[in-house]
């Protein structure tokens, strides 16, 4: 494939304007998009992608996913041709308010903000989330325009050094896939999703791309028998509507495959049949939308419990439609999906239709109203980065379940949710004086964790009941909100009394580095924040004699410590060499085992000969195997041994890879040990940092030699 030049990229746009004139409809609008075109042309003249491309293809391709994916306008399409132009030229971005103006400026400075916290070192993913949330709440745009930036950057992923590339992938699936997916962007999620599966597990993907496409025309050829009925029924009612076939996305039937834990051909919903019809009376489209739904279950048998009704309160991103799921006359279960031609531009452009239609004064949706109660929960939250994400991945990102008043209305809450969430749902004072809870006419406590389509009905008492315990099981960010703020003198004096007791332990017991001692117990007592780690100590939750045995083994720099091996029997019939072990098994990336996981061993017979420790139920083993692969019996074993801490400090010439390199050599003397590992690259040179527990010096002499056969490698320096 050629590479797009310039040249080649100017015919593109005005291709480009000329497509959509139809939502580009006035002169000035053309204008302002051609000058943003030119001013982004000139500031990125002669810069070159990762790729070898010109760079401008890079923010017109983002305009182009912002206009035809998303559907946005053209502020928001001057905004995304400019995006890049104060971070990687030398226009700053008071230019851009000169020449563009304020709206267009707030969106690109907004931008700008949450592409500098992606160079935060720590704990990147909370400073991006933060300024992510803060963008939304002062323009929606912003965001849409962000997630097209990764959607582009994933697409291109393979042009990149596998450090950045790494980092883009982990970004795009833990930020940006799921956010894509709470704003109703659910094509823009599927194909991040699937790319980033590509790049990350190539073999994968194409198995499972393999299989579907070589069932493809069996599958059109099922969807074509299945259909015809409905569509006889359809134009027999006088139904203006349109049909057709949607597959899974790969990444989703793996995920199934995973989490079901069977191979493909077991999976029943690989596709869906979706129906969007043109309303007879936009006011009654919900009412028409459930008749065509029983013309398809007097048609075929429905799976009632698989049944969803989003037509009358709709998800928190808008979306609403009609699915049911029901057997076709071969004997497969199908998904049907019923929608009006306005649901479907929902579907499609998600929160972007909505933010384009909606009127000030109109209802804000649910999702405007969880953006908010998060941002005022952020204001008064001390918590660290590491809770602050997994508060918010809890809230905003994760699947939801949907619950009943006794009246019948839907409140949606995140799965994993207690009868107190959803008393805090509804009512802060409600919450407040709820002692108990009936789940489908059941009485229940308030931490009973709710199921999709539970009834709930609280039982309440006069009095105010709030209590601190409460925190060990609401979920919401808004419960967590109210409890903590009621008691948040009490917390915060609990974390300084905590604080206070484990400091003057640690200085009785002469440890040398506080700060490094407490993030080993925080890290060891498996606690996500030192926040709670002082608190339980201030409250006797965690008990002197432990205290003090953990300060023992984690704060010593000569210590026991836990080396693994792996040990694989071989039968005598094997052309494997036992001795050469260290050398030729490496950890699958597909499930990372960990000492003390039930692993299996597999070699590809046409392969490297390199053998690949995977999870015992590992699916790509399980799909390796039936492939032909050969499956090894192995098992982890462990000794512990005293060890020394040793700093290594190595430089060099930057090259791709360098880290990998380096940490796999590492990774093959059993007898030392990564405590942590750091890279720093600036000018094409390198920097590494590394703590190893070390049991035999002479395994260290060994690996630095080995280390100094690199050639990128220039110096390497062991500290006590």
């Amino acid at each position: 494939m050629e590479k797009k030049t310039e040249k080649d990229i100017k015919s593109e746009f005005s291709d480009f304007l000329e497509r959509n004139k139809a939502r580009f409809n006035t002169a000035e609008k053309v204008e302002l998009l051609q000058k943003a075109f030119n001013y982004a042309h000139n500031a990125h003249l002669n810069m070159l992608r990762y790729s070898g491309e010109a760079y401008i293809y890079h923010p017109f391709e983002v305009a182009k996913i912002v206009t035809e994916k998303i559907g946005l306008g053209d502020i928001s399409v001057a905004a995304a041709l400019l995006h890049d132009v104060p971070h990687k030229t030398e226009y700053s971005i008071e230019d851009i308010k000169t020449y563009f103006g304020e709206k267009i400026f707030s969106i690109v400075e907004s931008l700008q903000k949450i592409k500098n916290t992606e160079y935060f070192e720590t704990h990147a993913q909370a400073s991006v989330l933060r300024q992510i949330l803060l963008s939304i709440s002062s323009d929606i745009r912003v965001i849409f325009i962000k997630i097209a930036d990764k959607l582009h950057s994933i697409r291109t992923v393979q042009h990149l050094p596998s450090e950045k590339a790494k980092r883009v992938i982990d970004d795009v699936l833990n930020v940006y896939a799921p956010l894509a997916h709470r704003l109703g962007l659910y094509d823009i999620k599927q194909e991040m999703e699937d790319l980033c599966l590509k790049s990350s597990n190539p073999y994968i993907f194409n198995k499972i791309n393999k299989q579907l496409q070589s069932s493809e025309k069996e599958r059109v050829l099922f969807i074509e028998r299945f259909i015809r009925p409905i569509e006889e029924e359809l134009n027999k009612n006088n139904i203006n509507f349109d049909i057709k076939g949607r597959s899974k996305s790969i990444y989703s039937v793996w995920k199934k495959m995973q989490t079901k834990a069977v191979p493909l051909e077991e999976i029943y919903d690989i596709f869906a049949i979706r129906i969007i019809f043109k309303p007879k009376n936009t006011e009654n489209e919900n009412i028409e939308a459930l008749q065509i739904g029983t013309l398809i279950t007097n048609l075929y048998t429905e799976k009632k419990e698989r049944r969803r009704n989003w037509l009358k309160e709709g998800k928190d991103t808008g979306y609403k439609a009609l699915h049911t799921t029901v057997m076709s006359n071969e004997g497969k279960w199908v998904e049907v999906q019923i929608r009006s031609e306005k649901m479907h531009e929902v579907a499609e452009h998600g929160l972007a239709a909505h933010w384009k239609y909606k009127g000030l004064e109109e209802k804000k949706t649910e999702f405007d109203n969880k953006v908010k109660e998060i941002l005022e929960y952020l204001s008064e939250d001390n918590s660290t980065a590491l809770t602050f994400i997994d508060n918010l991945k809890l809230n905003l990102f994760t699947s939801e379940i949907y619950a009943f008043t006794p009246k019948g209305e839907v409140k949606n809450l995140p799965k994993g949710a207690s009868i107190l969430d959803f008393a805090f749902k509804i009512h802060t004072d409600l919450a407040l004086k709820s002692i108990a809870g009936k789940v489908n006419g059941k009485s229940q406590a308030l931490n009973y964790k709710l199921k999709n389509g539970d009834q709930v009905e609280l039982i309440t008492t006069k009095k105010q009941n709030i209590q601190k315990e409460w925190l060990n099981f609401v979920i919401t960010q808004k419960a967590m909100y109210v409890i903590k703020k009621h008691f948040k003198e009490d917390i915060q004096a609990d974390i300084e009394k905590g604080k206070q007791i484990l400091e003057k332990t640690l200085k009785e017991k002469e440890v040398s580095n506080i700060g490094k001692c407490i993030d080993n117990i925080s890290k060891h007592l498996t606690y996500r924040n030192k926040e709670k780690l002082f608190e339980d100590i201030a409250t006797k939750k965690i008990s002197n004699l432990l205290l003090s045995n953990t300060i023992k083994t984690f704060c010593s720099k000569e210590r026991k410590s836990r080396f693994w091996k792996i040990k694989m029997p071989f039968s005598g019939s094997s052309d494997l060499n036992k001795n050469l072990l260290p050398d030729i098994y490496k950890s699958a990336k597909c499930c990372n085992p960990v000492p003390g996981d039930e692993i299996i061993g597999i070699k590809n017979p046409n392969g490297e000969d390199i053998i690949y420790i995977h999870n015992i139920n590992c699916l790509t083993a399980e799909t390796e195997k039936r492939f032909g692969s050969i499956s090894i019996e192995a098992h982890w074993t462990s000794y512990k041994a005293i060890s020394v801490l040793k700093d290594v400090k190595i430089s060099g010439t930057d090259e791709p890879g360098l880290v990998s390199k380096i940490s796999s050599i590492i990774l093959k003397y059993l007898t030392i040990k990564i405590k942590s590992f750091s890279f720093d690259a600036k000018d094409n040179n390198f920097k590494i940092s590394a703590k190893l527990y070390v049991e035999k010096e002479e395994d260290l002499e060994n690996l630095i030699k080995k280390i100094n056969k690199l050639s990128f490698v220039s110096k390497i320096t062991v500290l006590d």
